[in-house]
């Protein structure tokens, strides 16, 4: 193994490490505009001509895209152990990407009569391309596959090299098969990818190509960059272990042959300021080699003696510096301390923490995303992932007064740069009457049993508030906003306990006053969760619930029952505590239940059992009601089309 100080290096050697994407031969070039004009003329008879040209695969006779029966049949040609551990890595992976699903729509309240936010859809179609050169990679599918359909993505293609007898891999076949993907396309290289960007006879195109290659796929890609989607492009793979004197020489060994197998073109390279811990671990890496197989362990030699190896640095401050401006695709920090560290990495595909974390782990079945940028685009690329599967479009609406406060600066703007008839579409528009919206001036965005938005505006106030349901939203503290912190904070303990991720945005107009506030988001999330129940009626949901909420010295109970009923009873409040708690007045918290209350058509019962600290008995309350809320979302099949209360309509 290489062992080189970096302080050594030509400016020269520095400068093609830090930027090593690999220039495309002219050659290739060549190939791939022969390719995609003859699959644009030709359709599946160049694919088929291409495949056997390239491949040695003859397809003449054969369908292109692969049958049910085969891809059925794949479960059997593949050992139980593999099939298991394939199931196992598709739960992981299918795990983790549902914790990326952002909500569907939100909006925000904004001054003057503003709101404005995104609204989430899966793009139509995407193509998977899985690659075949050097082995089976149904890995590969997993980490494509799993996002695209946690997404939601209507029309999931996948193409993958067919071998000289035309079968595709069993592995890629089963994935596909586990993951419902229908069609599977025998059909790799350049001719895949224009296929599926141009459409052929048997391929209909897709409006996103997505998947590792070698030289020729890439390149078609770019070629067709400006007919399809070509998303993240990966190339060689590539890793650093950042390691200190505290590491297990052969652990880092290990890492760095995990790597450089991958191909004669890999990158591994060991960062470390220990001239002793880089001569051990180039020893281990020599007795690791030796236990492989060839051709791994020629690939392995080669790239630590030519395209990896050891350098070394003078601080950590400066093996920092280094790994921020490699940008690698992966980073291993095998470091006493790496969560010091984490937070001075700013450039990398995925940073692994070792030393029991080994890469293979990560490419295969922890859960995260192993189709990672290459070549220094970590600089500004991100591992796959759910959002490479969607798309946003910002949903702003004005009311008459935020026409009017906006008008007189746009128009301003517009003819400053010279555009007339911008200045002329604000300055002269007419203001339209409000739209019409429903009772107690709830507008209705989107009511549905997995989510609901909607949003109420008064003299007084400007509120939206959004339940989802499913994998709680990591982000959920940054969507919940309204002028008071403790409120945002009984809000946020709510959605915790009640299972849902809720998004509440408020503006207070005209009348800056704390009840307005309380009893006004109590109102509209009262709404707002009585039309979930309503939608879930149909499969039958309890209606009501009980719970006891303990932080510290504070219980308190809730119940809650959805009848068309409204009704607050609060006990054990008063008298009990002073007349504020952090930002708010007690009272004004009653007010928010009140309003819930009134928006819900709920009956809803609060006693505080002992308490002193209102922070701790107002929290206790909350907990309380946001378990009543979820166990009133709870299945009951006995109650499954009927109204969620005895009293209801």
């Amino acid at each position: 193994m290489k062992i080189t100080r970096w302080a050594d290096l030509a400016e020269g050697e520095r400068r093609r490490l830090v930027h090593r994407r690999a220039a495309i031969p002219e050659a290739v070039i060549a190939t791939c505009r022969r390719v995609i004009d003859q699959v644009a003329d030709q359709g599946d008879s160049a694919v088929r001509a291409f495949e056997l040209e390239f491949g040695g695969a003859d397809l003449a006779g054969r369908d292109l895209r692969i049958s049910a029966e085969e891809r059925a049949g794949a479960a059997a040609d593949l050992p139980a152990e593999l099939r298991r551990a394939l199931d196992h890595a598709i739960e992981r992976v299918e795990r983790f990407h549902r914790r990326q699903l952002p909500p569907r729509l939100w909006l925000e309240a904004l001054p003057g009569g503003t709101r404005a936010g995104e609204q989430t859809v899966p793009i139509e179609s995407v193509g998977c391309y899985v690659p075949r050169g050097k082995g089976s990679f149904g890995s590969v599918l997993v980490m494509l596959g799993v996002p695209a359909r946690v997404a939601g993505v209507e029309r999931i293609a996948v193409a993958s090299p067919p071998d000289a007898a035309g079968r595709l891999d069993p592995a890629t076949l089963y994935v596909a098969e586990r993951l419902g993907l229908d069609t599977v396309y025998r059909m790799g290289g350049a001719q895949a990818v224009a296929a599926l960007a141009l459409g052929t006879e048997s391929v209909e195109p897709v409006a996103k190509i997505l998947g590792p290659g070698n030289a020729y796929v890439t390149c078609a890609k770019q070629l067709l960059a400006g007919t399809v989607d070509i998303g993240l492009q990966s190339g060689p793979s590539e890793s650093i272990v950042l390691a200190d004197g505290t590491v297990d020489p052969e652990v880092v060994a290990l890492d760095l042959c995990n790597e450089a197998e991958h191909g004669p073109d890999s990158i591994s390279y060991l960062v470390t300021t220990s001239e002793p811990v880089a001569r051990a671990v180039a020893e281990q890496v020599e007795q690791v080699a030796a236990r492989l197989p060839e051709p791994r362990r020629g690939w392995v030699r080669s790239v630590l003696a030519e395209r990896g190896g050891a350098l070394l640095v003078d601080s950590i401050d400066e093996a920092v510096t280094l790994v921020n401006q490699l940008a690698t695709e992966h980073l291993v920090l095998d470091v006493a301390r790496p969560y010091e560290l984490l937070e001075r990495i700013r450039y990398a595909g995925e940073v692994i923490i070792g030393p029991n974390t080994p890469v293979s782990a990560c490419n295969y079945l922890v859960g995260p995303n192993a189709v990672l940028p290459t070549g220094g685009s970590a600089r500004s690329m991100s591992a796959l992932g759910v959002r490479d599967f969607l798309r946003t479009a910002s949903v702003v609406e004005l009311t008459a007064d935020g026409l009017e406060a906006v008008r007189d600066d746009v128009e301003r703007l517009a003819r400053a740069e010279g555009f007339a008839a911008h200045a002329e579409s604000v300055a002269r528009r007419p203001v339209a009457p409000p739209r019409t919206v429903g009772d107690r001036g709830l507008d209705w965005i989107r009511v549905g049993p997995e989510a609901v938005v909607v949003a109420r505006r008064t003299r007084e106030s400007h509120v939206v508030v959004g339940l989802h349901r499913g994998e709680r939203d990591p982000a959920q503290r940054q969507r919940i906003e309204t002028a008071r912190v403790f409120l945002n904070h009984m809000l946020e303990t709510i959605a915790w306990r009640a299972g849902l991720n809720l998004q509440v945005s408020a503006v207070l107009e005209g009348f800056p006053l704390d009840h307005v506030l309380a009893e006004d988001v109590g109102l509209t999330l009262g709404a707002a969760f009585r039309a979930l129940v309503r939608q879930n009626q149909p499969r039958g949901v309890e209606g009501a619930g009980a719970a006891t909420g303990v932080i510290d010295e504070a219980h308190a109970t809730v119940a809650v029952s959805f009848e068309d009923l409204t009704r607050l009873a609060v006990d054990g409040v008063a008298g009990r505590l002073p007349e504020r708690v952090e930002d708010m007045a007690s009272v004004d918290l009653e007010n928010f239940f009140g309003g819930f209350a009134e928006g819900a058509g709920a009956t809803l019962h609060i006693r505080v059992l002992s308490g002193r600290d209102p922070h701790h008995v107002w929290e206790a309350v909350t907990r309380a009601f946001g378990e009543s809320l979820r166990m009133s979302l709870d299945p009951n099949p006995f109650r499954a089309g009927t109204t969620p209360g005895v009293k209801g309509v």
